[in-house]
């Protein structure tokens, strides 16, 4: 990759860190004060990230977006230290651009994915936001984002085998449209 192309990569982490951190110094007081033990269920706390708008949360929404802040911060986490490892070793390809462009995004859709799987299955019974811990949810997240590969190959392992089968699926249903495209007319 030239140096000019480097720079820029590395000057868009760099604006990448300084707008996650930022988002994440001012959201959190709003996330706090919504899912605060004793606070209401209806309760709203007001956002204003880097004075564009003013945004009332409440606290479904204060930890979704602590989650995507959270795991951009982890994305960017891995990001930065796979850049400065191949721009000190000198192998950095451009090739991998889009790797370094989209590692935020793929660790933020795996963290709301996780995070809904975790709300969705151990908090079934509670009271909505308000009966989660942000920090735990929001260190996960980091995780997620830090870990996305490591963990999108532990949810396949798990997924192959909680849905594995022991037959050979639409063969041993005799399925028209497998036995037609075989060559063989199968049966109705």
């Amino acid at each position: 990759m030239s140096t000019a192309a480097t720079t820029l990569l590395g000057l868009f982490l760099l604006a990448d860190v300084v707008f996650v951190c930022g988002a994440l110094v001012t959201l959190w007081p709003a996330v706090l004060a919504t899912v605060e033990p004793g606070a209401e269920p209806t309760a709203t706390a007001r956002w204003s990230p880097f004075g564009l708008g003013d945004w009332s949360l409440t606290a479904d929404t204060a930890m979704l977006l602590a989650v995507v802040v959270c795991s951009a911060l982890g994305s960017f986490v891995h990001a930065a230290t796979s850049f400065a490892t191949y721009v000190g070793n000198r192998r950095l390809y451009a090739s991998w651009l889009w790797w370094y462009l989209l590692r935020a995004g793929i660790g933020v859709a795996l963290a709301l994915l996780v995070y809904f799987l975790l709300r969705g299955g151990l908090f079934a019974g509670s009271s909505g936001a308000g009966a989660t811990n942000p920090y735990g949810f929001s260190g996960i997240a980091g995780l997620c984002g830090l870990f996305s590969k490591q963990a999108t190959d532990k949810l396949r392992e798990i997924c192959d085998t909680l849905l594995s089968t022991t037959g050979d699926g639409d063969r041993d249903r005799r399925d028209g449209l497998v036995a037609a495209r075989n060559g063989d007319p199968g049966t109705s």
